[in-house]
């Protein structure tokens, strides 16, 4: 099979939407009080430290309008205003990367390539002179790293360089499965996507939130399930509702395609499984985590406070993937629904409660 890229084909039966059903949202979210200054600035740090990635003017504001810089007040909603504002803009940095490491013109054009870049990057994390050179990215994580390391405790400080490490690898990884055309197995996946969806960072910092450290609980069996469940919660809520960007990426690191064209299922059965999954690992959190607040553990204000963190770091994921353009469209409004039809080519698209006649055009993968 070649590059996943979908051409119009006037005889060939296939696919051109899927309906995603309802997912539980049984989990809480909340916006910062300071959400909207929060987007507004972090949007001006991109510009200042990351403008330069952008090969135009309109690609900066194709991304600016994404509202990344939404997720961190969305998912630390309760933090100090500055750590909100840092961990803002440590997601819209990441984010910006992700983006050029699905662009084969950018990052992803050569998963060599890429590791050389990321390489940089980890070395300028720790040089003093990285704020005065011209990388673009080093300067980033440099300013990043001197803002937030000085909120973390020494064990947290060596696991943030470890998160961005994890990162930087999955990316890479990601893009040489998607050069050379390669579909893994679903736990393959999994693993892939718990370094490149940063998992690490993504604990890490609801520590930084609350204001705690769990270096020495993460070990323990019921932490692990804990980590387990939110972070399968949310990268496979993730893959569903970015799929669309995905599919027309050519993308292969998803659970979606996995399912799909790894394992057989139809496309809309492989989104009713994964929709299960959702479901099962969002319910198995819940089970764990009240197990643990019922336990010994749950009389530690540090525990509570970081299991009341991982509760609206689920939920306001979740909440930042239903409203950004970055999965819908540029130009896409998030009207509050959930649940519909999605059409895979719409230049811009939104949840509809019944398939468009258009869907009896025939579509096919080459």
């Amino acid at each position: 099979m070649g590059v996943h890229l979908m051409t119009a084909i006037s005889t060939v039966p296939g696919i051109r939407e899927f309906h995603l059903p309802e997912l539980p949202r049984l989990l809480p979210y909340a916006y910062h009080p300071k959400a909207a200054q929060i987007e507004i600035a972090s949007n001006g740090w991109v510009r200042e430290f990351l403008g330069e990635c952008f090969p135009d003017e309109e690609s900066l504001l194709v991304f600016l309008r994404q509202r990344n810089g939404i997720y961190g007040p969305i998912t630390v909603p309760f933090a100090a205003d500055d750590r909100a504002r840092n961990i803002a803009d440590w997601y819209q940095f990441v984010t910006v990367i992700d983006s050029f490491v699905s662009d084969r013109s950018a990052l992803g054009a050569s998963h060599d390539g890429a590791r050389q870049v990321f390489a940089a990057i980890m070395a300028d994390v720790d040089d003093a002179d990285a704020l005065t050179r011209e990388f673009p990215y080093g300067r980033a994580a440099r300013d990043l790293w001197l803002r937030i390391s000085a909120g973390l405790a020494p064990a947290q400080v060596r696991r943030l360089v470890g998160s961005l490490e994890a990162f930087l690898r999955g990316c890479a990884t990601e893009i040489e499965s998607k050069l050379t055309d390669a579909i893994p197995d679903y736990e393959t996946c999994m693993a892939v996507r718990q370094d490149s969806f940063g998992c690490d960072f993504l604990e890490l910092f609801t520590e930084y939130a609350a204001g705690v450290d769990m270096t020495e609980l993460r070990a323990e069996p019921e932490f692990a399930e804990i980590h387990t469940h939110s972070m399968r919660q949310m990268i496979i809520v993730n893959d569903l509702l970015s799929w669309r960007k995905e599919h027309a990426d050519g993308d292969t690191m998803t659970a979606v395609r996995v399912l799909w064209q790894q394992e057989g299922l139809g496309l809309q059965d492989a989104i009713n499984r994964l929709c299960a999954l959702v479901e099962h690992h969002e319910r198995a959190y819940i089970a764990v985590r009240d197990r643990v607040l019922a336990g010994p553990l749950g009389q530690r204000e540090d525990v509570r406070a970081y299991l009341e963190g991982m509760d609206l770091l689920i939920g306001g994921s979740q909440e930042f993937e239903y409203l950004t353009p970055r999965y819908f469209g540029d130009g896409s409004v998030w009207d509050g629904t959930t649940s519909g039809w999605l059409d895979l080519t719409a230049p811009v698209a939104r949840f509809r409660p019944a398939p468009s006649t258009a869907s009896a055009e025939t579509w096919e993968w080459k």
